[in-house]
């Protein structure tokens, strides 16, 4: 089959891999779609430590058919279209039992390869039958970015009461975007980038500001007078996260979403003075996936609208150079309908 391997230093490309074969407990799975996420970058971009070309398939957007059953599979049949749910864990701590696999404390006892393959063996348990009226762009959204931007608005009981900045305007912004208006909220987006900060408008956002044009911090007392109510903040900068206190009225509450940096960046002392909220949300559970489906189905949030590029896989190389430039919505991989 074929793969996608990373080289390091912002190379990859498509390799021949053997087909894999389910251990007991999993099936395959022929993708349908697979999609690019940022946190897919931070491997991409780096060398692997040992100096060589990464072993790992990369990818953890999988939606696509179950092609064959493991031993002791009995709940899903061949032919079965499915959204996997990726963050797999050790399976025994108290995290693990109570369906919050997304902060799981152990180490997981057989990591799976990524999805940006023509096919994966998978768990059974993390396997979502699809409703014959979910697309495959809407659950590929969903697997990652659509679920990791409403578990945060969930948590914020975000409603028709609130504004809402959305902090970078990547896919999970984008998400978010849609999903805050979904859940009656109104929504200030914040990126550099012209192209998106344009396609969150076309995405409901009531405005979009570049912080490279205007201080975020006078533009929103502007647009809100005494601050939003909330801020998610998706982008992962250092910087991005040490300016949300300038977007939140007292006791507004800030959601850190975006993790790409690694040093110090919130000063509590910010905090102190409107006496602010600050949380972190990782991923979503997995027990939050049914109900985000059925959020996304009954409220018909059209989260496929952004993404910007569908390619084969065979274009793998190229896909990740287009999303490592920061400029696009959502890139998926499509081996067809």
């Amino acid at each position: 089959m074929k793969a996608v391997q990373f080289l390091g230093n912002r190379e990859s490309r498509v390799v021949e891999r053997p087909d894999p074969r389910p251990l007991p407990g999993q099936v395959i799975v022929d993708m349908r779609r697979a999609a690019i996420c940022g946190s897919d970058l931070h491997g991409y971009r780096h060398a692997p430590p040992d100096g060589g070309p990464s072993d790992r398939i990369p990818g953890h957007e999988p939606v696509g058919v179950v092609s064959e059953l493991g031993p002791g599979v009995t709940d899903l049949r061949v032919g079965e279209r499915v959204l996997v749910y990726h963050r797999v864990g050790c399976g025994v701590c108290q995290q693990c039992r109570t369906g919050n696999t997304n902060i799981c404390s152990g180490t997981p006892v057989t990591p799976w390869h990524g999805s940006d393959c023509d096919r994966a063996a998978v768990y059974a348990k993390y396997c979502y039958p699809m409703p014959d009226d979910l697309s495959w762009e809407t659950a590929v959204v969903i697997a990652c970015q659509g679920g990791t931007a409403y578990a945060p608005l969930r948590r914020l009981a975000a409603s028709g009461r609130s504004t809402i900045v959305v902090s970078g305007l990547g896919p999970v912004g984008l998400c978010t975007t849609m999903i805050g208006r979904a859940m009656g909220s109104e929504i200030v987006g914040i990126d550099p980038m012209k192209e998106r900060r344009e396609l969150a408008l076309r995405l409901g956002a009531a405005a979009a500001i570049d912080p490279a044009a205007t201080d975020p911090g006078r533009a929103i007392e502007e647009f809100v007078p005494g601050g939003a109510d909330a801020v998610v903040e998706t982008s992962g900068h250092g910087g991005a996260h040490g300016r949300v206190h300038d977007y939140l009225r007292v006791e507004g509450t800030a959601a850190i979403v975006g993790l790409g940096n690694r040093e110090p960046s919130v000063n509590p002392v910010h905090f102190f003075k409107k006496q602010l909220t600050l949380f972190a949300s990782n991923l979503y559970p997995e027990w939050m996936l049914p109900e985000i489906v059925e959020f996304v189905r009954k409220r018909k949030v059209p989260l496929e609208q952004i993404i910007t590029h569908s390619v084969p896989l065979a274009e793998a190389p190229a896909a990740f150079r287009l999303a490592d430039s920061a400029t696009t919505g959502k890139i998926v991989f499509s081996w067809g309908d």
